[in-house]
């Protein structure tokens, strides 16, 4: 018996950590007529988040992201400039 309450618990909590990814949206805007064959440097300019604890996780992950698309990252002088913003909204539903 203690087994199946186990496999419902983890099962129960597998659906509660789905059902809250589902809850986020991520949205980008970029220029789609644009060649970024040709950029291959960018560079820091903004991190904005209301927890400053996520914006090394921020950076770390866009760095993996272009430095696995073989761009290098620069203090001046960049091809492009990035800035990242998050945002938080709470509702009640």
């Amino acid at each position: 018996m203690k087994l199946r309450e186990a496999v419902f618990a983890l099962v129960a909590c597998l659906f509660f950590t789905a059902s809250a990814s589902f809850a986020q949206q991520v949205k980008t805007d970029y220029d789609r007529n644009a060649d970024y064959a040709q950029y291959k440097t960018y560079s820091w300019e903004k991190v904005q988040t209301p927890n400053p604890l996520l914006v090394d996780r921020i950076k770390g992950a866009v760095n993996a992201a272009l430095a696995a698309k073989g761009w290098t990252q620069v203090e001046s002088g960049s091809d492009i400039s990035i800035v990242a913003i998050a945002m938080t909204l709470d509702q009640q539903i």
